[in-house]
């Protein structure tokens, strides 16, 4: 697993990805989504578990879940499972603040 500095402080982070939006991050050869949450921020794969599609472009709803947008598939942003059970989980990272500034561990 590497470390992998993302934002220089929370200021920055907040501005690059407001509240209830979901970025794709490119960290060298490295590539995940980054989504604000009103619980933080979190790190997960980029590529939907079901058929494959980019969740940078899908949405957070109300409770906390990333949903698809090619076939409304929902995943847990704490656990990564599936709501449904439909297939399998979602690859979620540590992140973490230290000294103000954001890391992820992929």
């Amino acid at each position: 697993m590497e470390k992998y500095l993302v934002f220089e402080s929370k200021e920055q982070a907040e501005r690059v990805i407001p509240l209830n939006q979901i970025k794709k991050i490119r960290i060298g050869k490295e590539e995940f989504c980054l989504a604000h949450t009103i619980n933080g921020f979190v790190a997960f794969e980029k590529n939907c578990p079901h058929m494959g599609d980019d969740l940078s472009k899908g949405k957070i709803n109300s409770l906390g879940e990333v949903v698809c947008p090619w076939h409304s598939y929902r995943f847990s942003l704490t656990l990564g499972d599936e709501c449904e059970n439909r297939c399998d989980g979602l690859q979620t990272y540590r992140t973490d603040w230290e000294n103000g500034q954001l890391h992820v561990f992929v």
